[in-house]
């Protein structure tokens, strides 16, 4: 059984998350060629905080994924480090954490969801801003306090994002497909390390797997995967980047269905989307978006 997040989280989530991912999406378009590339503010702030790779153990169960963005904002223990936190998940039954997500809004109003973070943002940019020395001469409390912070938030963004990748791209989510990778499924193998390449050095099975290929064992699935590393995650030309941004986040939450075209556009309004830019310019023409970014989906992006 899958967790799904709240209505109204997802949405808050969309709004939130579009301008940022559009960004990316269009230097994917205009520079990348298809390959991925987070900004550099985001690449700093995940060194910084020693995150690293390990965000991508967060693919064997979606919950984790979530619950990490309730452990940003509700940070009791600033001394939990994030791979205590992920063994301590990983203990406790599904019917536990689907109760921790289902009470996400009863404990947070939505409004405050949006304040911290807007705050966690807004330290991730300026964390390469800050000198070492200035982050030193902090109280040991407050820099724990934003390292974990930094770690949990960071682990969900990168995670969601690239979930919502290889949901557009293969119709799975990676929360899919690396499960079927660790029964040993190789085609779910290759189509999660196209997706997010930090499998092969942040998830032990995929780094051990990976590295017995190097000796020779299996040469054609090590071909397999080659073939795959060498392919654009994104083939296809994203047309509206930050528009689809908004469909892929809902539709990693499984809401994108649920809402209206007049409840979308009025999250569009919220994000800042132009209208225009984005031929959304009414109801009509939303609807018609939303059946190009299904089209697109189902015939790769």
């Amino acid at each position: 059984m899958q967790s799904r997040i709240e209505k109204s989280v997802a949405r808050y989530l969309a709004i939130t998350l579009a301008p940022e991912c559009g960004e990316i999406f269009k230097a994917i378009r205009s520079k990348r060629n298809g390959w991925i590339k987070m900004p550099e503010w985001l690449e700093l702030a995940r060194k910084y905080s020693g995150l690293g790779d390990t965000y991508v153990t967060l693919y064997e169960a979606e919950p984790r994924i979530n619950y990490c963005l309730i452990k940003a904002i509700f940070l009791e223990d600033t001394s939990e480090q994030i791979k205590q936190f992920d063994n301590e998940l990983a203990a406790i039954s599904e019917v536990e954490k689907l109760t921790i997500l289902k009470n996400f809004n009863d404990n947070l109003p939505i409004e405050n969801i949006g304040n911290e973070i807007e705050a966690i943002l807004s330290q991730l940019r300026e964390a390469p801003e800050i000198t070492q020395e200035e982050f030193d001469a902090l109280p040991e409390e407050e820099r724990i306090s934003i390292i974990h912070r930094m770690q949990f938030f960071l682990a969900f963004f990168y995670a969601t994002f690239f979930n919502g990748i290889a949901l557009m791209v293969h119709g799975q989510k990676l929360t899919t497909l690396v499960p079927l990778a660790l029964q040993g499924d190789k085609k779910a193998f290759c189509k999660a390390v196209q997706i997010d390449r930090n499998l092969l050095t942040g998830h032990p099975y995929f780094q051990d797997t990976y590295a017995r290929l190097q000796t020779g064992e299996t040469p054609n699935f090590l071909d397999d995967i080659s073939r795959h590393l060498t392919r654009p995650p994104i083939q296809g030309r994203i047309r509206f980047p930050a528009l689809y941004s908004l469909f892929a986040t809902l539709d990693l939450f499984e809401w994108l269905d649920n809402f209206t075209a007049p409840e979308i556009l009025d999250m569009c309004d919220e994000a800042e989307l132009d209208r225009y830019q984005n031929r959304i310019e009414d109801e009509g023409y939303l609807n018609k978006r939303r059946l190009e970014y299904r089209k697109k989906q189902k015939n790769g992006f």
